[in-house]
């Protein structure tokens, strides 16, 4: 027999409080650092990298339950899928990180394997958005390719352009103009591909798939704060602006995961234990 929707919240809030709790120690121990005071920062660091990596693999592990519900057939297979595989690229970047903090404990190469898994996730996510774009334009076969095509082609000349302004403004002196252009591409692309099947779930009804995309609005914010730091954007605000604006990017960071798998909890809720019977909206996946 099915549950009913109330009895599966408390699992939902239960959840929420979990990753509330965890979001609180992490902005403590971001701030305060008092395991470098105690015994290295290397263990601080290791905290916020432990506290990071769970709810990365909570929303990669939750993305894979939810692809299992359905038929390799179906085209809601093919859509989570393809976002879960670049959820579990970006679990392989946060591990990857963990290596690179053993071999080189000061500073990163300027490209590494870390930049490997973000990019090969974003491909990801980006063919999870291609096989929306599919279902909702089946009616249209010559313009889904078109539009998406059309869609990323702006992502990379916005990418192009924001480059261009930081290199002229002096930002990136010491990297070269590809790594600059790669760092840009990371916001950029966290808010396009999250930004446009937000849109898609809007315009068509509020498909399940509609939620988890919030998390890369979320690491839209964090990267774009970030990474105008790492290319020397921290010299142009003051230390305590700086300060300030680091602890709210790695938060909201960590946010962002948590977000995507608080919404991966949620649908795999509702397959599992059946929803109220209504009329199927575009862009929703049956849910029994």
């Amino acid at each position: 027999m099915k549950k009913s929707i109330s009895s599966i919240r408390p699992n939902i809030l239960w959840s929420g409080s979990i990753f509330f709790v965890m979001l609180v120690v992490y902005a403590y121990v971001y701030y305060y650092e008092p395991l470098s005071e105690r015994f290295s920062p290397y263990w601080n660091d290791k905290v916020l990298d432990v506290l990071t990596l769970i709810p990365a693999v909570a929303a990669a592990f939750l993305g894979t339950q939810i692809a299992r519900q359905f038929e390799y057939h179906e085209p809601p297979f093919r859509i989570w899928l393809a976002f879960t595989i670049g959820w579990w690229w970006w679990v392989g970047g946060e591990l990857s990180g963990l290596a690179y903090d053993v071999g080189y404990p000061d500073t990163y190469p300027d490209f590494t394997f870390i930049d490997v898994c973000w990019l090969m996730g974003y491909f990801f996510f980006g063919l999870a958005l291609y096989y929306q774009f599919r279902l909702i334009y089946s009616a249209h076969k010559g313009r889904q390719s078109v539009l998406y095509l059309a869609y990323i082609g702006l992502g990379l000349a916005l990418t192009y352009g924001l480059t261009q302004l930081a290199v002229r403004a002096g930002l990136g002196e010491d990297l070269s103009w590809w790594v600059v252009y790669i760092a840009v591409l990371y916001p950029v692309f966290d808010f396009a591909e999250g930004g446009a099947a937000l849109w898609l779930s809007f315009l068509f009804g509020r498909g399940t798939l509609g939620k988890a995309w919030w998390g890369l609005i979320a690491f839209a914010v964090a990267d774009g704060i970030n990474i105008f730091f790492w290319i020397g954007g921290n010299k142009w605000v003051s230390d305590q602006t700086y300060t300030y604006l680091d602890l709210f990017s790695s938060v909201v960071y960590v946010l962002g995961y948590m977000i995507t798998a608080m919404a991966f909890l949620a649908t795999y809720n509702l397959l599992q234990h059946g929803v109220p019977k209504r009329k199927t909206l575009p862009m929703e996946i049956p849910q029994g």
